[in-house]
């Protein structure tokens, strides 16, 4: 159970790093600045004036807004105050790195400007300064809105993590919104820019701080795409802003060692010639015998990442497999290579509860998992951690499941082999028939030649 919420849970977390946050937050707003400005007083390409719309004529001039403008310099720096571990300052700063780095990008391919707002400074003297901040340039997207919806969407989920009440939570997302309402409120900018600012600052905050990044990312760029559109924003920059997160998507799903949707381990940690032999689409009647009696002789250790189906078949050599010392994995129930990234949450789930059924009544209880062909699913994550299954991919991929003479299989791994490999072997007929078993076979004699073992990492070890 996490211990209540409390002010000290924050208070508590400003001494770690102190000195490397401070510093950094220095330099990056230093950086920022520099970078900004350089853009804003050098446009290469014709400024765009920024329409009006409704939104603009409904919210008059408001001197008390400032308040909260100038409050973002306050806000943005404490969420990395806040950051106690170096891996998350570091994710922190690549989140702002990428922020400013697509904002900057825009307004040097698209600068903009906003009307002069009809205002008489003369009845607001100590505000005045506020109509040559910037020029009002470099308008859409708002960055002062993108950095205000970030924070507050980072902060959102640190204070969920802490246990935060509902009071917390919502003072952290007023101050963010009064800041967004206080560039509109202030004349800084008009409505269309603080729709953009809010479409990228919660886009970067979708990818780098949500639980499930990927599909909030995929949310949060569609609907922000209907949303500029709409607005009045040119169908190819909404066209544009709708596709952005499709290569992310494909990269997430079908490149094996991808660990953008959730951890994947492709090496192991030792200081010896070990390595960690994995044997993929068994058990197989033919072979997974003939597999048992060559690690025997070599003193080797493999893991079988089984198919529930075939399992089902071969109850009796999965429980042989265990007998012999040897791991039993979880290689899906039907191995559906075409469609599993397509597969809803409730085929996801079918797809390994049937094969955990299967294994436990052979008394095997997997807690590795190999995907078909290393295709990954959005809803896979969860289903993998609220199952205690972890994702083993490779590093060393033999391609034995093409190959038609076992020695090329043997030199492709032998060439790429170093202490601490997974290397990815196959079981079965979908293998050429002078392959199976022999490559295996081979393999095995050139890793003992060249003194590896062949070992089973423990979980300690995977990274």
């Amino acid at each position: 159970m996490k211990p209540p919420f409390a002010l000290t849970s924050l208070t508590a977390r400003f001494k770690p790093h102190f000195w490397l946050k401070q510093s950094g937050t220095f330099a990056i707003m230093t950086g920022f600045f520099a970078l900004y400005f350089t853009v804003l007083n050098h446009p290469i390409f014709p400024v765009t004036l920024m329409p009006l719309t409704a939104v603009d004529r409904w919210i008059g001039f408001q001197p008390a807004a400032l308040i909260f403008y100038v409050s973002l310099w306050i806000y943005v720096p404490l969420l990395p105050s806040l950051m106690i571990d170096r891996r998350e300052l570091w994710r922190y700063a690549a989140a702002v790195g990428v922020l400013s780095f697509i904002g900057l990008g825009i307004f040097v391919l698209w600068p903009t400007t906003i009307p002069r707002p009809n205002i008489d400074w003369a009845q607001y003297p100590s505000l005045a300064f506020l109509k040559t901040i910037d020029a009002t340039g470099n308008a859409c997207p708002s960055l002062h809105v993108a950095f205000a919806v970030f924070t507050a969407l980072g902060f959102d989920c640190l204070l969920r993590r802490l246990g935060a009440g509902p009071l917390s939570r919502v003072t952290n997302l007023a101050w963010g919104a009064g800041i967004l309402y206080s560039t509109l409120a202030t004349k800084q900018h008009v409505a269309l820019d603080a729709l953009g600012g809010l479409v990228l600052g919660a886009t970067v905050a979708a990818a780098f701080f949500f639980k499930h990044r990927l599909i909030s990312l995929v949310v949060v760029t569609k609907l922000s795409a209907l949303a500029l559109w709409l607005a009045g924003l040119p169908l190819p920059w909404a066209l544009a802003v709708f596709l952005l997160t499709d290569g992310a998507v494909i990269y997430a799903l079908f490149v094996p060692r991808s660990r953008f949707l959730f951890p994947v381990f492709t090496r192991f940690q030792t200081n010896h010639s070990e390595v960690w032999l994995t044997i993929d689409d068994g058990p197989d009647e033919h072979d997974t015998p003939l597999l048992l009696d060559l690690l025997d002789r070599h003193q080797a250790k493999a893991t079988f990442f089984v198919i529930g189906a075939r399992a089902a078949r071969h109850p009796a050599l999965v429980a042989e497999i265990q007998r012999r010392g040897h791991e039993v994995g979880h290689h899906t129930h039907t191995h559906p290579l075409a469609f599993f990234w397509l597969f809803p949450p409730a085929r996801v789930h079918r797809e390994l509860d049937d094969a955990l059924v299967t294994l436990g009544q052979v008394g095997v209880r997997p807690s590795r998992f190999r995907t078909p062909a290393g295709i990954k699913n959005l809803f896979l994550a969860a289903a993998l951690e609220s199952r205690g299954l972890t994702c083993i991919g490779w590093n060393v991929r033999s391609s034995d499941t093409f190959a038609r003479d076992p020695q090329t299989v043997v030199k492709r791994v032998i060439r790429r082999v170093r202490p601490g490999a997974v290397i990815l072997m196959h079981e079965g007929p979908r293998l050429a028939p002078r392959v199976r078993v022999e490559a295996i076979s081979q393999l095995l004699a050139a890793l003992t030649a060249r003194g590896f073992r062949c070992i089973v990492p423990t979980p300690e070890q995977l990274r």
